[in-house]
């Protein structure tokens, strides 16, 4: 058999079965693999449960809530059709009982209640420039966010500014400035 035919068969049937269903292999349009799996995350017709988890699961890692009983996520979206809906539990719940399909287009909203704070967590500093970064990374994994997107962090104390800032440009305010982790109270996307 010829072996330069045999190169090319081999090349082809490995374009062929590393496909992500576009017909095309992602090099060959030129996208990072990587890339494409998150835009297919983003556009996976995920439950209502499953949204609430990825946006409860990134408040977590961005240290904003511990995930306990004390704590209620309320999240605010729109749908593919445009309209609002939010779904919305306490911190500890796994949000699988949230079965409806959430049609899931854009995040709007994040609010947070916290009652009965733990002592140990009470007096919990949070720098605002890292947990914004880190938040919208968390978020922009799931996701939930792209580029573009202004996250702003509001807190209920009066004197906090609000932490503001664009997914996918350099954010440098507010280093060192201290937000209490107990006064965190809502995340808006626009």
């Amino acid at each position: 058999m010829n072996t330069k035919f045999l190169g090319k068969t081999l090349v082809a049937s490995a374009l062929v079965l590393t496909t992500l269903g576009t017909g095309f292999h992602s090099s060959y349009l030129g996208l990072d693999t990587n890339k494409v799996v998150k835009t297919a995350k983003a556009e996976e017709n995920m439950t209502e449960g499953q949204l609430w988890k990825k946006v409860k699961d990134s408040l977590i890692d961005s240290k904003i809530i511990s995930g306990n009983e004390n704590e209620t996520v309320k999240v605010t979206f729109t749908t593919t059709s445009g309209q609002s809906n939010s779904v919305e539990s306490t911190g500890n719940q796994t949000g699988d009982v949230f079965s409806t399909p959430s049609n899931f287009s854009k995040l709007s909203q994040i609010d947070i209640t916290k009652q009965n704070i733990d002592d140990s967590d009470f007096n919990t500093k949070l720098d605002a420039n890292a947990t914004w970064k880190s938040l919208t990374k968390k978020l922009e994994e799931q996701g939930l966010l792209k580029t573009g997107d202004k996250v702003t962090i509001h807190s209920k104390d009066s004197n906090d500014p609000k932490i503001t800032g664009t997914v996918g440009q350099d954010f440098t305010e507010h280093k060192g400035f201290n937000l209490n982790k107990r006064d965190i109270n809502k995340i808006t996307i626009e």
